[in-house]
């Protein structure tokens, strides 16, 4: 069941009529009851994998709080995260790492025929087993109680909304949002349906038709080179943002509908000054889970502060799949930023031997420029289907080819030349729209404008996803971030 479906909108209306009419010492049964069914719509056998997950943290947290001994406290939390993360690992990561074995084995002299296991990777399953697991960390750490509820904990671990890509919420943020007893508000609903509206522009209006030109080139990268690859990564770098926040703001607008408060999860990241500015930005439910769970645990800014900067972005890159391209962008990223701290003197140092204000129109002009650049440079490992095709990509990125815009109008490119000025157009929009949100909120300015020129703004949302939305395409249905 997409958000971007039929299907969702006529669930997410049911689900909202039936919550408020319930009695509220029922609601958390409905929605936990919806949120299974909202995840079972996809696999309904799998479900049991996140009810596992769901039982093994909720009793770990439990014996953790209640144990004074270190030992066995400790013990607790590591039969939690050896259970969560080896079905984790089993469903995702076992076909990677045995043939990479094999390989190494092969290179040693020693051959090794790995056993490869068919297993369909489960939906969402990165996402609520790092919700679940921080959950116990956050017990054993002392940062949060146990909950006592299971069904209302339970909830937290599946909450619909959120469950299939995130954000991924911490137990103090979400859980005591369960236990509010939530009014209808029209304001509210208003408000959930713009962001869910802002969502839907983002992925059927611009993701789903910069995945066009973007799937084109890169799943025939033999038959491309110089100035198309450009386009394409440019284009990507678009298209995942779009498509991710675009979910992220239709999580956001269902929850809030309901009541919920989720957090943000994309803070204009193209907007960023720095690689280091960018990873506040960018998918800030996860950076903030390996920040606190990975970084700080590993030493934080006290000891190895370099080294446990390159750990997380390498966990960072596994995390989003078993593919040596993923770990290569998380490695890139991990220099992008040593680089930058360690860099840092040389470039006050350019910057005042060239008379630029820090902080100035220029200067941030000039690093948002630069950093954009290293961001798409990365986001090539990111896309390619694998490491062949990268190297491939690589080895013709700077071959110029002056025909392009004669070669646009072919069928093998994806994109005429009107599509991709359209395309053009919706970037460049998206861009002048996020510069104003950086200092004004669109939403609430809109919502004090007189009623005619509300509702002329919502016809005009309206035709756009109507008129210019991408539907029933093989290129840009699924939402990215579920493959992970």
């Amino acid at each position: 069941m997409l958000f971007n479906s039929l299907q969702y909108a006529v669930f997410l209306v049911l689900a909202v009529f039936i919550y408020f009419i319930l009695p509220f010492r029922f609601r958390w049964i409905f929605l936990l009851g919806a949120s299974y069914f909202f995840y079972m719509c996809w696999n309904a056998k799998y479900a049991l994998l996140m009810l596992l997950s769901t039982v093994i943290t909720y009793l770990a947290s439990i014996l953790i709080f209640r144990t004074k001994g270190g030992k066995l406290r400790a013990f607790y939390l590591i039969f939690s995260l050896v259970i969560n993360l080896g079905i984790l690992f089993l469903f995702k990561y076992f076909n990677f790492f045995n043939e990479t074995a094999a390989d190494l084995m092969l290179l040693l002299g020693v051959e090794y025929q790995p056993v490869r296991l068919s297993l369909l990777l489960p939906v969402g399953i990165s996402f609520y087993t790092f919700q679940a697991v921080g959950y116990s960390i956050d017990v054993y750490t002392g940062k949060s109680k146990p909950q006592t509820h299971f069904g209302k904990y339970a909830l937290f671990v599946s909450f619909f909304p959120q469950l299939v890509a995130g954000p991924i919420e911490r137990i103090e943020n979400l859980y005591p949002q369960f236990n509010k007893n939530h009014r209808f508000d029209f304001d509210r609903m208003k408000s959930g349906l713009l962001m869910i509206a802002q969502g839907l522009v983002k992925k059927v209006v611009i993701a789903d038709r910069l995945a066009v030109l973007v799937n084109t080139v890169y799943n025939s990268p033999d038959r491309h080179q110089g100035f198309h690859f450009v386009v394409a990564t440019a284009f990507f770098a678009f298209q995942i943002y779009c498509d991710f926040s675009g979910y992220s703001d239709i999580a956001v607008g269902s929850a809030r509908i309901l009541g919920f408060e989720l957090m943000q999860n994309f803070r204009r990241p193209y907007l960023a000054v720095s690689i280091g500015d960018f990873w506040k930005r960018w998918h800030v439910s996860l950076t903030t889970w390996f920040r606190d769970n990975v970084y700080i645990a590993l030493g934080g800014n006290r000891k190895r502060h370099l080294t446990n900067i390159m750990v997380v972005f390498l966990a960072s890159g596994l995390w989003h799949g078993a593919n040596l391209t993923f770990i290569i962008w998380g490695f890139l990223n991990g220099i992008y930023q040593v680089a930058g701290i360690k860099l840092k003197p040389l470039f006050t140092k350019i910057r005042e031997l060239f008379g630029i204000n820090n902080g100035s129109f220029l200067h941030n002009g000039i690093r948002r420029i630069i950093t954009f650049i290293l961001v798409c440079f990365a986001w090539i490992f990111f896309r390619a289907n694998s490491p062949g095709d990268t190297w491939l990509i690589l080895s013709k990125l700077f071959v110029w080819n002056a025909s392009f815009f004669e070669n646009i109008n072919s069928a093998a490119f994806g994109m005429d030349k009107a599509d991709l000025l359209v395309s053009t157009a919706m970037i460049t929009a998206l861009m002048v729209y996020e510069s104003i949100q950086e200092r004004l909120s669109m939403g609430a300015f809109v919502r004090n404008k007189p009623l005619v020129v509300r509702w002329l703004v919502y016809a005009a949302v309206f035709v756009l996803i109507l008129l210019f939305g991408i539907y029933g395409d093989s290129n840009g249905e699924q939402f990215i971030y579920f493959q992970f």
